[in-house]
């Protein structure tokens, strides 16, 4: 089992939800933390409720991790200043919920800019540092529900989601060799702030009830952070943190009629229940 104390630690949104649940976390855990997100005001309480704890927060600096540039500067200040890191967690993302023909290009760009985007100039700015210290680590991406099954009204965010888990499972065994252990975290209905603020294109009252009925069964971000961290310490590659998301998935695997019917169910249940914003 992987110790935590004193290894350094990147996370990206880290203002809430389960970024900072997980930064919470870990800075009890010992962990050294570099931390960002594009909420400034929200990273600050982060910081604060970490420094509380006896947590250490190296450097805290709010950038959109869509921005190659602002993230290579980051890095910069953490790989000369402090090293490589020993973990990088990737966990900001914006979500998306629309049919098709109700999106317009920026839709797609903002979404992609942020859950794709954002992962790659992580990876790319630390892990090949990551691989010349020579020290092993570890790399977290935070996927979805999205990212293995094809849920509606997602194709966007499932587009982002499944590329995650691609690009974990390749780096799981391009990076063995380098002793830098690869984790893809998918869960499912989370109680965040994204629950609020995510785009859905339907009416506001359907939008409102959908809301209640995700909540409903939703897991706490610190559960989820709790998983996380498990996954580490014990370097596990996939792990889903809901039993009806790994039921759906065993179907898509070794039963795809059921999962197949199910979706459609689904499908035609969204399509009825979140109706088209007529005024789009």
């Amino acid at each position: 089992m992987q110790n935590l104390k004193d290894r350094k630690v990147f996370i990206t949104g880290a203002a809430s939800g389960i970024g900072r649940a997980t930064a919470i976390a870990m800075g009890k855990s010992g962990c050294c933390l570099f931390l960002t997100d594009i909420d400034g005001e929200g990273l600050r309480n982060t910081v604060d409720a970490i420094s509380r704890d006896g947590g250490k927060v190296y450097l805290a600096q709010a950038f959109d991790v869509g921005d190659y540039q602002a993230m290579v500067e980051f890095a910069q200040r953490i790989n000369e200043g402090y090293g490589a890191l020993d973990i990088l967690i990737n966990v900001a993302g914006v979500a998306l919920f629309s049919q098709i023909e109700d999106m317009k290009h920026n839709n797609w760009e903002k979404v992609i800019r942020t859950n794709l985007w954002g992962v790659i100039h992580a990876l790319e700015c630390f892990v090949p540092e990551m691989i010349r210290a020579g020290k092993g680590g570890h790399i977290v991406s935070i996927s979805s529900t999205a990212g293995i099954i094809g849920l509606p009204w997602h194709v966007v965010y499932a587009a982002t989601k499944h590329a995650l888990v691609g690009m974990s499972e390749v780096l799981r065994y391009d990076l063995k060799k380098h002793k830098i252990d690869v984790s893809v975290v998918c869960p499912g209905a989370v109680n965040t702030g994204l629950v609020k603020t995510v785009e859905i294109h339907a009416n506001k009252e359907a939008t409102d009830k959908a809301r209640r009925l995700f909540l409903k069964r939703a897991i706490t971000p610190e559960r989820a952070a709790e998983l996380i961290i498990g996954t580490i310490r014990n370097r596990k590659f996939f792990v889903i943190t809901s039993f009806d998301i790994k039921f759906l998935f065993f179907c898509k695997k070794y039963c795809f009629f059921v999962y197949h019917l199910i979706m459609l169910l689904l499908t035609r249940t969204m399509d009825k229940t979140l109706k088209r914003d007529i005024a789009r």
